[in-house]
């Protein structure tokens, strides 16, 4: 183990470099306020050790959610010993009693030093030392925060590197602390503090709307299914804000100039949903006239021209999508009467796509440009990160096709191949 003055620098570096994700900062304010409601009983504790009230009081909150029947060393109910560590203690008639046995045991009786560094050090002592082996930041400290992302501790020397520890971490909520009582801020403000230097680190603003690490639901949901559909990796889509979403999100704002938070905040959400694709604004159908420009443009040389077909029947796939698309009906069979209007070309489209799902509903541009996008990257013509590719990808998004997606991999299997002159593959029911 490290020791203090070896690791003192680090705990500032942290401190000061600290982000509360905007999702626990409403919980972390009211982590605080318990804190608080029982500053009556710490403080009568710290007169009798010289341990602060509110070093007594995150360590309380961290062990037990302030239950006041608990004991202060692990957590365990005061009337009986303790089974885990430190083991074999109690019982004790009250938790002031329990609080001052393991406050001794942890040898802080006497300490005078209790700079923020000190207590970061402290803190981290009362838990175990155990996540420098791991090469994580504790999250006994910091969870909450960027300075943590998985990796947990689920029972004495038993790591999962993939669990989130929901816990908030003590420096998270001594931040949340500080705000909320001036006594507490100025207490960190001394004993080594570098001048000049707030003892309150920076919190990312709640902005409305904004998802982060520990977000839950149908949103966040929606934000994986968007970052998967442009090829950011988010694991299992599952609508829990997790480490992989939030690398997914970091490297998503990385390649798209925002400032790298992990945090999908507005600006985020609609670079993610295209609202802002630079230069002239683009009209839909602008955009749908380039990408059937583009897919005429590269059919293969055998393909047939896209004119009106001679044969009832015979109508190619793609030039009915086209011409549905672009408001064109092409005739049906030579011959036809003047005047007679030709068939609806609804019909036939349905056919190619597997039925009436798309009849009426708003989000059938978007799911033909979702097939047209397989389409060219089967034909070797775009690739997600070519303009032809974000303006499809844009499209999707624009038209609310997202959440329908999953609905057409058999049209994705069969328009691919056409696109490709390759043999229909089988529809697996």
């Amino acid at each position: 183990m490290a020791s203090f003055e070896t690791l003192k620098p680090r705990y500032r570096h942290l401190w000061d470099m600290m982000e509360i994700h905007p999702d626990v900062v409403h919980r972390a304010d009211g982590a605080a306020e318990k804190i608080l409601s029982g500053k009556d009983r710490y403080v009568p504790i710290e007169r009798k050790t010289g341990v602060p009230w509110f070093y007594i009081g995150l360590v309380h909150l961290r062990e037990s959610d302030c239950n006041f029947n608990t004991y202060l060393g692990n957590g365990q109910p005061l009337n009986r010993r303790t089974t885990i560590v430190p083991i074999g203690r109690g019982p004790f008639e009250s938790f002031e009693a329990g609080a001052i046995d393991a406050l001794q045991h942890e040898n802080l009786i006497g300490i005078t030093d209790w700079s923020l560094e000190r207590i970061a050090f402290l803190l981290e002592a009362f838990n175990g030392f155990g996540y420098q082996t791991k090469g994580i930041n504790s999250p006994y400290l910091w969870s909450g925060s960027n300075q943590y992302t998985s990796g947990k501790f689920v029972a004495d020397h038993d790591f999962r590197a993939d669990v989130v520890d929901r816990q908030l971490g003590s420096m998270v909520v001594l931040a949340r602390l500080a705000a909320k009582d001036a006594e507490v801020q100025s207490r960190l403000g001394a004993g080594g503090a570098a001048p000049g230097v707030a003892a309150e680190p920076t919190v990312v603003p709640a902005a409305v709307g904004a998802l982060a690490r520990g977000a839950r639901g149908e949103r966040v949901r929606q934000l994986q299914t968007a970052l998967a559909q442009q090829g950011f990796q988010v694991g299992e889509i599952d609508g829990d804000f997790g480490p992989n979403t939030a690398a997914a999100v970091s490297a998503f704002q990385s390649a798209h100039g925002l400032p790298v938070t992990g945090v999908a905040d507005e600006a985020t959400q609609q670079a993610l949903a295209g609202v802002h694709v630079g230069g002239p604004t683009l009209k839909p159908d602008d955009v749908l006239r380039h990408v059937f420009e583009t897919l005429l443009a590269h059919r293969p040389p055998s393909a047939p021209s896209p004119t009106p077909v001679a044969q009832p029947g015979a109508a190619d796939p793609l030039q009915l999508i086209i011409a549905a698309l672009l408001g064109r009906q092409p005739a049906m069979g030579q011959g036809a009467a003047p005047g007679v209007v030709p068939p609806p070309i609804l019909s036939p489209i349905d056919k190619v796509l597997g039925g009436q799902a798309l009849a009426g509903k708003k989000t059938a541009l978007s799911v033909v440009a979702y097939a047209v996008m397989a389409i060219l990257k089967a034909a070797g013509v775009v690739s997600a990160v070519t303009p032809g590719g974000q303006i499809v990808t844009i499209l999707i998004a624009a038209f609310g096709g997202l959440g329908g997606i999953s609905k057409i991999d058999r049209v994705i299997q069969v328009l691919g191949m056409i696109a490709a002159k390759g043999p229909r593959p089988p529809i697996s029911r």
